[in-house]
């Protein structure tokens, strides 16, 4: 028996179409969670999950974590999408060196790139943050968790070794 302990859970992944992010939404849709996938492009990880896990399996929805507009969008899109928002994942995150394309070292990245990365490391984050709390205020509890808990919800953010 496969192991349920997200059934009937909305999981939000930002990042989620690739690397770490990637890994979480399809271990989640193994877990039984409705899968909404936030990126800049998709990578077609929400394809796979609706071909294993059935058609309502999993959604894809483009942002950029940068625009507030786009953030207000994708938590409004997942909440109509499933009714409710239980997880969100924060997993979207960038360093890189875009002149030489490789990982940024501080005393070579163009304050430019160093924007960037703080607007989508951080700010991003944040944003993601601010308005999935703002949605799960407003929902009644869900249903109990493996230890009986009535939660309505859980954030969890993440950094690679890069953070």
């Amino acid at each position: 028996m496969t192991d349920q302990r997200l059934k009937n859970r909305i999981a939000l992944i930002v990042g989620g179409s690739s690397g770490l992010g990637k890994a979480t939404a399809i271990k989640f849709a193994k877990q039984g969670a409705r899968i909404a996938i936030a990126d800049l492009r998709s990578s077609g990880v929400e394809e796979q999950l609706k071909q294993q896990h059935g058609e309502a399996a999993a959604t894809f929805i483009p942002c950029d974590v940068t625009k507030e507009t786009d953030v207000v969008k994708t938590i409004e899109a997942v909440a109509q999408w499933g009714g409710r928002l239980d997880i969100l994942c924060n997993f979207a995150g960038v360093l890189i060196d875009h002149d030489r394309g490789m990982p940024a070292r501080c005393h070579t990245l163009a304050t430019e790139y160093f924007d960037q990365t703080i607007a989508v490391n951080v700010r991003g984050m944040w944003l993601c943050c601010k308005y999935a709390l703002m949605q799960m205020m407003q929902q009644e509890p869900g249903e109990p968790n493996a230890r009986g808990d009535r939660t309505r919800g859980w954030i969890v953010n993440t950094a690679s070794v890069t953070g």
